[in-house]
């Protein structure tokens, strides 16, 4: 499921007001107060930040099925560059009629493999730069 929001200036100070009270990751609820765990925390914190900045969000789930532009978009790469990938089976994909379509879980397996590739190389050049030049 996808969902997508702009907030409008009642929202945008909602969210920030909200986002003050879960900073200290603990909520009062009619039964008694309520821990949010450090991650749930930043992750709502991140959340309201950027609707109380005026930032349109869209939310995907990890099984939802994108479009080549979306997914273009979310590697923020043009959408040929990508179509290659898919084509050169870098990420999977299936067929909807004529339309390819990309599961978020498979593009973000992709981009953190690419990641850890580019980190390997960029590692390797830099010691190979002390190694030539160590001062």
């Amino acid at each position: 499921m996808t969902l997508h929001h702009a907030p409008n200036p009642t929202e945008q100070a909602s969210a920030k007001a909200i986002k003050q009270l879960i900073e200290n990751a603990k909520l009062q609820t009619e039964t008694g107060s309520l821990t949010l765990p450090d991650g749930l925390s930043s992750f709502l914190q991140d959340i309201l930040t950027r609707l109380s900045n005026g930032e349109s969000l869209t939310v995907f789930s990890q099984d939802d099925e994108l479009t080549t532009q979306q997914a273009a978009d979310i590697l923020k790469v043009s959408r040929p560059y990508l179509i290659g990938l898919l084509e050169d089976r870098k990420i999977p994909y299936r067929k909807v009629g004529k339309h390819r379509r990309i599961r978020l879980s498979d593009l973000m397996n992709y981009h953190k493999q690419d990641l850890a590739e580019r980190r390997a190389i960029a590692n390797e050049l830099t010691a190979i730069w002390q190694e030539i030049d160590p001062y």
